[in-house]
């Protein structure tokens, strides 16, 4: 078996409205979040993927543990998603402001983003950003708007974009490293089990929620250590 996305990787749910769209339409709550691959799991041959009464399928053999940060709460959250339910980052129709005039020859920002180093030299205290952070900030919902005309009562309708800045993380400084070593990674037979990181950083951040300051150890793969809205 072979896997889409590897460990680190920028996903997103199979529903994401950006996949068909340049602009959300309608309530931006319902959006999924750009998610970052933590774990690779490959089922072992047995695993039944088809249901017996109805043989419809009901499962894939490839599963990937995937994380987030859900603002409302301020916390990173995992989600076990099959590969059929996610699709790639580079599928998703997010633009900067620049990118929308006719002949820009900027990078895209899909480009930008699939073009972050899977790592970067560990120094306590240094400030890092959560790879998804700029796409999270550049999701625009567009609306139509509809004025009525003092004079003649016609309506008239007028289209609307807003940015739609939710799952949009804080800025993190460094507070921990450590290595991390696996004795599950192969099936007996020596075929693949779990693909991870082995290099995983701790991260501290403020929670307004909790009135305190958090803390976490996560792959160095999810962060950068420089501000991507410099570039």
């Amino acid at each position: 078996m072979e896997n889409k996305f590897e460990v680190g990787k920028l996903v997103s749910f199979k529903s994401h409205p950006l996949l068909k769209e340049m602009y959300i339409k309608g309530d931006g709550k319902y959006v999924p979040p750009i998610m970052l691959v933590k774990e690779v799991f490959f089922e072992n041959k047995n695993k039944k993927i088809f249901d017996e009464a109805t043989g419809k399928k009901v499962a894939d053999k490839i599963k990937y543990i995937c994380v987030y940060f859900d603002d409302n709460k301020s916390e990173f959250i995992e989600s076990h998603l099959y590969e059929s339910q996610l699709e790639s980052i580079s599928l998703i129709n997010i633009a900067r402001f620049d990118e929308e005039k006719e002949g820009s020859q900027r990078k895209t920002l899909i480009e930008e983003v699939d073009g972050y180093p899977n790592t970067f030299e560990y120094e306590f205290g240094k400030i890092v950003y959560f790879k998804s952070k700029k796409l999270e900030a550049f999701k625009k919902r567009e609306s139509t708007k509809i004025k009525v005309h003092k004079d003649t009562g016609l309506e008239e309708k007028e289209i609307t974009r807003q940015y739609v800045v939710n799952y949009i993380t804080p800025e993190f400084v460094l507070s921990g490293f450590k290595k991390e070593s696996y004795n599950d990674l192969f099936y007996e037979n020596g075929t693949p089990k779990r693909l991870v990181s082995t290099d995983f950083i701790k991260v501290k951040w403020f929670n307004p929620f909790q009135h305190k300051f958090s803390e976490q150890f996560l792959p160095i793969e999810f962060f950068i250590d420089f501000n991507p809205f410099n570039r």
